[in-house]
């Protein structure tokens, strides 16, 4: 895809790739940039039709894939979270050789509920487009507040946050929020994710109502070489709330790893 672009930060040996969830931008990452840029080349993505590549069509799963695989260094760690933690994990089923390691972060293999499968009501997440749609500053500073605790310090960080994200105008356009809804409707990993070789890390929130922390026993089942963690008052964005302990685990799995 022509004038593709993304943002690299840090000094690290390693190349770590982060892909967003859905409906933002890569400054929502502002609180951990600074801490894993010292052990990590950061390569920070805004998928087409958001932020940086506000400019481009959005694409469907397949075609981000590609893109990847086309612009980012050989042997990459790949970090999505959310509806980035699909993309990343299809890279990795995909592009196994080329894939140093995988993390995915308040994310699954399958975002809807099904009998015997914890997620989120179809109903539910259509009503999140339609606020996304009609009022998307409104939304993400309410989703956010939801995901932050009420102490002080997590309230300053949650102010630090929202001046940054609606400090230009970074919302996507239209297309961008239905491909999102498109895929996390659509994109169901679970016969495929055992396949999965590479180092995977998978860390949830126990108090996430998008992502249950259920989903992680059901994983450690499929994926019994994977190895997940659930973080303690942690909501969907724990990169946010617990960011210096976010840091600790990806930093101890991966650096003992590789």
């Amino acid at each position: 895809m022509k004038n593709f672009t993304w943002e690299t930060r840090g000094t690290g040996n390693i190349n770590l790739v982060i892909l967003n969830g859905w409906g933002v931008n890569t400054k929502i990452w502002f609180f951990i940039v600074q801490k894993l840029s010292i052990y990590f080349k950061l390569h920070l993505i805004d998928l087409p039709g958001i932020g940086i590549n506000n400019n481009l069509n959005p694409i469907k799963i397949q075609k981000i894939v590609e893109i990847l695989n086309y612009y980012m260094p050989n042997n990459s760690i790949y970090l999505g979270w959310s509806l980035g933690g699909l993309i990343v994990t299809n890279f990795a089923l995909l592009y196994p050789e080329k894939t140093l390691g995988l993390i995915n972060v308040a994310s699954s293999p399958y975002f809807i509920k099904q009998k015997n499968w914890p997620g989120i009501e179809k109903k539910k997440i259509c009503y999140i487009y339609r606020d996304l749609l009609k009022k998307y500053n409104e939304t993400i500073n309410n989703f956010l507040s939801l995901q932050i605790s009420k102490e002080k310090q997590y309230f300053e960080d949650l102010e630090i946050l929202k001046k940054i994200l609606f400090q230009q105008n970074n919302q996507p356009n239209q297309k961008t929020l239905k491909t999102g809804l498109e895929i996390l409707l659509s994109v169901d990993l679970r016969s495929k994710i055992s396949m999965i070789k590479v180092p995977f890390l998978r860390i949830y929130g126990s108090l996430d109502h998008l992502v249950p922390k259920k989903i992680s026993n059901l994983i450690d089942l499929i994926c019994p070489n994977s190895h997940s963690i659930i973080i303690e008052n942690a909501g969907h964005i724990p990169f946010i709330s617990h960011k210096d302990k976010f840091c600790s685990i990806l930093l101890k799995y991966f650096l003992k790893k590789i």
